[in-house]
């Protein structure tokens, strides 16, 4: 007996999750790879707009700015907290990957506000308000802890018996 199509599709759908799933588990290359991706599928979309916005090169440059102090963010961030991926380590995990990928971002966003110039009148600030949270929900999931296998995690019963 063949499947049924929602049988197919409840397939195609639990193996789409279970690779989400697993992706926080790859290698940190990898991770990065995926996280420059996503970040350059959002910049092929928001880029366009931009020029087509403020009709000139101005805006084009200023979205790939932001989207690069972004993403350069997020990669350091991602790289950092790489030895910090362990479940007793959360909290440290939590604060370098805070404090890298908010401070690169706002001390660029200074630098362009009190500079002045093109940067700004081309609206850097709307395109890093754009990019910011695409890149902080990404990296925070290819961030997560490692999972540890069932038998690490629950202890066994000897522990508890006399």
């Amino acid at each position: 007996m063949t499947p049924g199509r929602a049988e197919k599709n409840e397939l195609a759908a639990s193996s789409v999750l279970g690779s989400l799933r697993r992706l926080p588990q790859r290698s940190l290359l990898f991770r990065a790879v995926i996280l420059g991706g996503v970040v350059l599928v959002a910049a092929s979309v928001i880029l366009p707009l931009g020029r087509a916005i403020s009709s000139n090169r101005a805006g084009l440059f200023a979205g790939a700015a932001a989207g690069g102090v972004c993403l350069l963010a997020a990669w350091l961030a991602l790289g950092l907290s790489g030895p910090l991926r362990r479940p007793q380590q959360t909290l440290a995990l939590v604060l370098v990957g805070m404090l890298v990928r908010m401070g690169i971002p706002l001390a660029a966003a200074l630098a362009v506000c009190f500079s002045g110039g093109p940067l700004v009148d081309a609206g850097f600030l709307y395109y890093l308000v754009v990019f910011y949270p695409l890149t902080l929900t990404v990296e925070t999931f290819l961030s997560l802890p490692e999972s540890e296998p069932a038998e690490k995690i629950i202890p066994p019963a000897r522990n508890f018996v006399g």
